[in-house]
């Protein structure tokens, strides 16, 4: 049976966003809640959790629950827990979409994106551009899942992460993004748009975006160039 509360959390992060709420408002009850949405307590619960770990709201035992933001942060932040950020490129950036087109995974793919084979896709290709550097900062295919294929087309004009697209256009809610990296050759196809020769080093970073049902709705597959790019993590003690 289908979990229903990432769709109860993505009605209210809806409303947070139309200013239903503002900043350090109260949210209603527990009870006023289940009534609205037609929901049981335990679905309200994981809601409500989801959301707290969004960031948009703050729970305290015997307190009213107070709305600390009325949208997601628009990226994720490297941490060393379980929830946390993703990196953007430094300074203002723009993606250059080269093509959109349907595809299968077969056993190849499906093993570069740490999925099933057979999965249909859609691929967005892209090139990720930065201020004041000529060449592009590196190459990324956007694997969106099939069922979302309405907003491939918006990806072009969209200034944001395509994720935070799909939970605009629909009712998902990102609850988690896995990140592998490793060292690859820049593939032959990508070499000429990057600026570099065929087989240089790069790092390859792979992203799964998942929903709060485990389900990944967007895997994404970015080449970035030795001579262009490099990645950096800190790691700061806490009190």
């Amino acid at each position: 049976m289908k979990k229903r509360y990432p769709e109860v959390a993505a009605k209210i992060m809806a409303e947070l966003k139309s200013g239903s709420f503002r900043v350090g408002d109260a949210m209603p009850s527990e009870t006023v809640l289940c009534e609205k949405f037609g929901a049981s307590r335990s679905t309200i619960r994981g809601a409500m959790a989801q959301l707290e770990k969004l960031g948009l709201i703050e729970r305290r035992q015997g307190a009213a629950t107070r709305v600390l933001s009325t949208e997601p942060p628009p990226t994720y932040v490297h941490s060393m827990s379980a929830t946390g950020n993703l990196m953007q490129f430094a300074g203002p950036s723009w993606r250059r979409v080269r093509d959109i087109y349907p595809l299968v995974a077969d056993e190849r793919l499906a093993s570069r994106l740490g999925d099933r084979p057979g999965r249909r896709w859609i691929l967005i290709r892209q090139t990720r551009h930065i201020e004041g550097q000529e060449v592009p900062v590196g190459w990324t295919d956007i694997y969106l899942t099939e069922k979302y294929a309405d907003i491939a087309e918006e990806v072009s004009d969209y200034p944001g992460l395509v994720y935070a697209l799909l939970e605009e256009r629909h009712d998902v809610v990102i609850h988690e993004i896995r990140q592998s990296i490793r060292a690859v050759p820049v593939p032959e196809d990508q070499a000429e748009a990057l600026g570099v020769t065929p087989a240089s080093n790069a790092l390859e970073l792979r992203r799964q975006y998942r929903d709060g049902d485990g389900n990944t709705q967007i895997i994404t597959l970015s080449v970035l160039p030795a001579e262009h790019y490099s990645y950096e993590i800190t790691l700061r003690r806490q009190a």
